[in-house]
């Protein structure tokens, strides 16, 4: 079914909403969840608590809401005057990968979601259920029932959409990768050891076999990237808040570096089998990263795998569960901020940050989260809990909107920072945004 399903759905919903009306002025709005050193959420500020900066300059906040009412897209909604919504005012996407989904995370994630909805009451908001993988799969369009998406997840349906069978060949592959590579090392030199053939034409013939199993991969790989691409263009012209909130049991994005790491076990020396690791984002995600920055779309990101449970893709710099570094300290982003949810205060620097979109040095889970002010949950801890806590932050937080003082339209990266008075509440917001051109 196709994403424009879940905004014709979705507008259906929303219908009785007001116009709104829109400024010709080049703003920018920024929501902004603050939280408490335990985690609680922080309301009753006002707008002198809080500082926003862009590119290190500090801007004049022109409009300030602590109003969680809908659409955060023009000043003119911020107004305590603007009409009140009678639809939806949040839209929450629970997105599903299905396509590296194991079995028994699968379970996890089906679980979680069957306890979330069981107690989640009837409030202004919409929920829609989706799963991209082979294929986009509408599993439930968007709703106000928490009932409909709880029947969902306990339907048939649904656990056949979660599949497990594609980590199942991935893994077969890789393995029979290093089966090949035993009977391999056998007869010709691999490693550090010496004094036995080199057999550098059935390395060729490895490399070319090798390569079309990646690239196999690599095109389901970027077919589901695009399916998030849409999912996010789609939710963005939603007339409501909106939250996606991304479930994977971890990827790469460049599948091949996968296959190229099991060979190198046995062949750490041949350039054939290595990967210049400096080139720029994947052009599908950096674009979805885009979208989602402009229209305030927060994607929180959700590892489903228990504990320490191991990755095909656990030590590549583009893996979605990869750590990226220690637990804490300087992100892609320039920011200092925990490596999971509600761990110590978060104050960005008011300096200018790095582009999120410049690089792959940091997992793509945690790209998509830290650049639009969401959470990267990957402790392998409480799936329930870190998806209350999901649906939470769509709830409650405040908006700020300033005129740029910088007024070019030169299509570069802005970067922004939020402070608040008190150094002692966390602060999560977008790191930038793209200027218009």
């Amino acid at each position: 079914m196709h994403p424009r399903l879940i905004l014709v759905a979705a507008w259906s919903l929303c219908a009785q909403q007001d116009t709104t009306i829109r400024l010709d002025v080049q703003q920018v709005l920024v929501p902004v969840v603050v939280t408490d050193k335990k985690g609680h959420h922080v309301s009753g500020l006002r707008v002198s608590d809080f500082q926003i900066f862009e590119d290190g300059v500090r801007q004049e906040i022109a409009a300030f809401s602590s109003d969680t009412a809908g659409s955060v897209d023009d000043v003119a909604a911020l107004s305590k005057q603007a009409a009140k919504h009678a639809g939806p005012r949040h839209t929450f996407v629970i997105c599903i990968d299905t396509l590296h989904a194991s079995p028994a995370n699968a379970a996890r994630t089906r679980e979680a979601l069957e306890n979330l909805f069981e107690k989640e009451k009837s409030t202004d908001a919409q929920y829609v259920l989706i799963g991209i993988g082979r294929q986009l799969q509408v599993l439930q369009a968007a709703t106000s029932s928490p009932l409909a998406i709880l029947l969902k997840v306990r339907s048939t349906a649904f656990q056949s959409a979660m599949g497990g069978l594609d980590t199942a060949a991935l893994s077969a592959q890789l393995q029979n990768i290093r089966t090949r590579m035993d009977e391999f090392c056998k007869r010709c030199a691999c490693g550090t050891r010496s004094g036995r053939q080199n057999c550098d034409s059935e390395v060729d013939t490895l490399k070319q076999s090798v390569d079309a199993e990646a690239q196999r991969w690599a095109s389901a790989t970027n077919a589901l990237l695009e399916q998030f691409r849409k999912v996010v263009e789609e939710l963005a012209k939603l007339p409501t808040g909106r939250t996606l909130i991304l479930v994977s049991d971890g990827f790469n994005v460049n599948p091949r570096r996968e296959f190229y790491r099991a060979v190198s076990a046995y062949l750490p020396n041949s350039p054939q089998f290595k990967l210049d690791d400096s080139k720029d984002v994947e052009p599908v995600l950096r674009e979805a990263l885009k979208i989602a920055a402009e229209r305030n779309v927060t994607i929180d990101a959700v590892d489903s795998r228990s504990g320490a449970t191991a990755s095909l893709a656990s030590s590549g710099s583009m893996d979605a569960s990869a750590s990226g570094g220690t637990g804490g300290g300087t992100s892609m982003l320039g920011t200092n901020r925990p490596a999971t949810a509600r761990i110590g205060p978060v104050q960005s620097s008011p300096g200018p940050q790095a582009n999120p979109a410049a690089s792959d040095e940091s997992p793509p889970m945690e790209q998509l989260a830290h650049a639009t002010g969401g959470v990267y949950f990957h402790d392998g801890g409480d799936l329930l809990k870190q998806l209350r806590s999901a649906l939470a932050d769509g709830r409650q937080y405040y908006v700020l909107a300033y005129v740029p003082k910088n007024p070019a339209r030169d299509g570069k990266f802005r970067s922004i920072a939020v402070e608040t008075t008190d150094k002692k509440l966390s602060i999560r917001a977008k790191s930038g945004y793209w200027a218009a051109q």
